[in-house]
């Protein structure tokens, strides 16, 4: 367990400078049972970069989302390290510890505890771009004859898996999911 939080390792990884920096503080706050602040976090979701108190506790594979309950919102969160311009690793210690608790991340680095399953048929084109964009894919898929693939997963959120379809929509077919497909039409009206 060790060799996962080892900076050295880390630094092999091909991330930056930066990125190594803030995953080697995040790896001490949690190490320690310490608060931290996100300074500088830009949230995708809200399109704001904020400063934010949370207690970290684990990655998620890959290091690039960091678990977090953040006592200001009361909630459990993922945060991408990417988007941290830095670390500050407080004195002060866990006060929440019995609230940090990891739930479900899909292929598509979403979270949450809900699941949608997933069946799709995909060429042999976005078999590649799934796997290389998203590796924690290449389980998920089945090779079929005639250079096809099927991909059978579950998401805990519709907007990756749609926005992925939507990109390569002629090489991708929804076989299963109808709350999936509800999803996709609905995303294509609202881009009429």
């Amino acid at each position: 367990m060790y060799a996962v939080y080892d900076y050295k390792v880390i630094t092999d990884m091909g991330v930056s400078k930066r990125t190594q920096r803030t995953i080697h503080e995040l790896t001490t706050a949690i190490e320690r049972h310490r608060q931290a602040v996100l300074v500088g976090y830009r949230s995708a979701h809200s399109n704001t970069t904020t400063d934010r108190l949370v207690e970290p506790y684990a990655f998620t594979s890959g290091h690039d989302q960091v678990w977090c309950y953040e006592p200001e919102s009361k909630m459990v969160k993922t945060f991408k390290v990417a988007r941290i311009r830095r670390v500050e690793v407080l004195e002060a210690g866990w006060r929440h510890e019995e609230k940090h608790e990891t739930g479900y991340v899909d292929i598509f680095r979403l979270h949450g505890t809900q699941r949608f399953p997933v069946r799709l048929r995909l060429s042999t084109r976005a078999a590649s771009l799934l796997t290389e964009e998203y590796p924690l894919s290449e389980p998920c898929l089945k090779a079929e004859e005639g250079g096809r693939y099927l991909l059978e997963t579950e998401v805990c959120r519709l907007e990756g898996v749609t926005r992925f379809i939507l990109g390569l929509y002629d090489d991708v077919e929804i076989l299963g999911g109808e709350e999936l497909r509800e999803f996709v039409r609905y995303r294509v009206r609202m881009m009429k």
